[in-house]
């Protein structure tokens, strides 16, 4: 039987120039214990210190599964009732102003535990979580609650609120009693804070923030700041992961300890939203047949396989956590990179893919094409030729061809560059004229921004831009480090709003939708709850637009 380790360790390593991610370290388990672990890569490029087993990584995001824990166990003893409303609990809490469509029924912590109570992703220009929490009351909530899955970091963190409510107890103290020591994570943190930064791998993100990153782009030292809230506030190394893995291969217990009720277990797995979390793709990489979001842990099934997933993003940190409850193996990836970069989840399902093959004595399956340079078959012929679009200096042509060293290039106007392959439907590129946008084909031609290039036999109509609208058109930042810079532009005669990167940005463009003089819905979905609203406009320019809560200045940079 070959080994997958060799064969997942040749994968990392030809994916790393391709990806924002200095060094990651990454654990396979099993219900017994480890059964492979893996360093890659840098924990401080400036240094040149590798990545070692005992570097910490902010998890991010698969913090929210202990917050799920705690909630589970505090209902089991009665203190929390997970179908009561949470102002029961929290008096001093408002959830927004309902849209009509929202009705009377309250939420509740099991809507909160699930993402279908309709709030906001989250206001993430406060850095604390019940300043956050009060902040809730000036924004929108959508509905009914437990009709759509939408996800929301600030109901989590009203969860952490409702925990400390009812226990009086700080949630920290609460995460390290109830669950971390119990389930042998004795030396994980609970919090983040400045003194456990020495023990920490370095996080990174791109240098340019307005751009989309492209391999061979720089990366900085991300900004750091001390973390608390019970949406993302556990730090661990990939042993302790491991160990955390095991616990979600069991029915709420590892090693023989009990942590949480066996039908509290169950109740997180079988209560699911409508949907889940995403999937990241990247040319054929292992996906979900299925996927739902149960009580704080994502539910999907994998070639069967009942199967627990999470991601973790945090500024300068991802993480992924993958439990295959069926094949009894649990697979762990933690990453010194932005975010809003999903490496950790492709190389979690490939080492599933790997080791549970291996588990059953099968054929190790085949590994995506690590390489972030297009091979000429892996681009339809539709995506290929030569488009014409009409730019703000006049028409141009964008074409798409096959260099025969296989790879792809972008032409336009007298400058080559390269095409690489992003997440998703997306795609970047070196060409210089060609950096600001993420390249996109929508099923006619491409797009970049403001610019739609559309097959040489088909008419490119200008659009008259309402001059109010025009208004807005341009690139805005805010100190924020989790969502720093978006740009408003105008394409076929609709609003969007575009964003390069950034750990709570839209992976995709959003249409702006007018629903009051400056007041627009973020996505073309009525159902949505997040808001732009434009600021003073002073010489024809917006100056700034808030982004629920969070104000944007505009740049006037390039």
């Amino acid at each position: 039987m070959t080994d997958p380790g060799p064969v997942l360790a040749a994968f990392i390593e030809r994916l790393l120039p391709f990806i924002p991610v200095p060094g990651g370290s990454v654990v396979v388990v099993d219900r017994d214990g480890t059964v492979a672990t893996h360093t890659f890569g840098l924990a401080d490029v400036g240094a040149a210190i590798p990545v070692a087993l005992g570097h910490r990584f902010e998890i991010g995001s698969i913090s929210k599964v202990f917050t799920s824990l705690l909630i589970n166990q505090l209902a089991d003893e009665g203190l929390i009732d997970l179908d009561a409303p949470i102002t029961d609990v929290l008096p001093w809490v408002q959830l927004g102003t309902p849209t009509a469509q929202c009705g009377d029924a309250a939420v509740t912590p099991r809507h909160l535990l699930n993402h279908t109570a309709g709030l906001i992703l989250g206001a993430d220009s406060l850095p604390d979580e019940r300043a956050q929490v009060w902040s809730l009351r000036d924004r929108v909530r959508s509905g009914p609650p437990g009709a759509r899955f939408h996800y929301s970091n600030a109901g989590f963190m009203l969860l952490g609120q409702a925990a400390v409510a009812v226990t009086g107890q700080p949630l920290a103290e609460l995460m390290r009693t109830r669950l971390l020591v119990p389930m042998g994570l004795p030396d994980a943190c609970a919090q983040v804070t400045h003194a456990d930064r020495a023990t920490m791998a370095t996080g990174y993100w791109p240098l340019h923030d307005d751009r989309p990153w492209a391999p061979g782009d720089s990366i900085a030292p991300a900004t750091w700041f001390e973390v608390a809230a019970a949406d993302g506030n556990i730090a661990a190394n990939i042993g302790e992961l491991g160990q955390f893995l095991r616990f979600l291969l069991g029915d709420g217990s590892v090693d023989g300890r009990q942590v949480i009720s066996a039908a509290a277990m169950r109740r997180m797995i079988e209560w699911t939203a409508p949907t889940g979390e995403d999937i990241v793709t990247w040319g054929a990489s292992p996906g979900a047949e299925d996927s739902r979001y149960g009580l704080g842990v994502n539910v999907e099934r994998v070639n069967g396989n009942e199967c627990l997933t999470h991601g973790g993003g945090m500024v300068g940190y991802a993480s992924f956590v993958l439990a295959d409850r069926t094949a009894g193996i649990g697979v762990g990836v933690l990453t010194n990179g932005n975010g809003d970069c999903p490496a950790a989840q492709l190389i979690a399902r490939v080492a599933h893919a790997l080791y549970a093959a291996a588990a059953l004595g099968q054929r190790l399956p085949d590994v995506p094409d690590a390489s972030g340079m297009l091979s000429a078959s892996s681009v339809p012929a539709g995506l290929r030729g030569t488009f014409l679009g009409q730019t703000p200096g006049g028409p141009a042509e964008l074409t798409i061809e096959a260099t025969g060293l296989g790879a792809f290039q972008v032409s336009s106007g007298q400058t080559k560059g390269l095409l690489y392959r992003a997440w998703n439907d997306a795609y970047v590129t070196d060409h210089p004229q060609l950096r600001t946008f993420h390249l996109r084909f929508d099923g006619a031609g491409w797009t970049a921004g403001p610019v739609a290039f559309e097959p040489l036999d088909s008419a490119v109509p200008a659009t008259p831009l309402d001059p109010r609208l025009a208004a807005l058109v341009g690139h805005y930042r805010c100190y924020s480090p989790w969502y720093p810079t978006l740009r408003i532009v105008t394409r076929a005669g609709r609003l969007l709003l575009v964003a390069p990167g950034g750990v709570e940005a839209p992976g995709d463009e959003l249409e702006l939708v007018e629903l009051a003089p400056g007041v627009f819905r973020i996505g073309a979905d009525p159902w949505l709850p997040e808001r732009l609203e434009v600021g003073p406009v002073v010489e024809g320019q917006a100056i700034s637009v808030t982004r629920d809560g969070a104000i944007y200045s505009r740049a006037f940079t390039n």
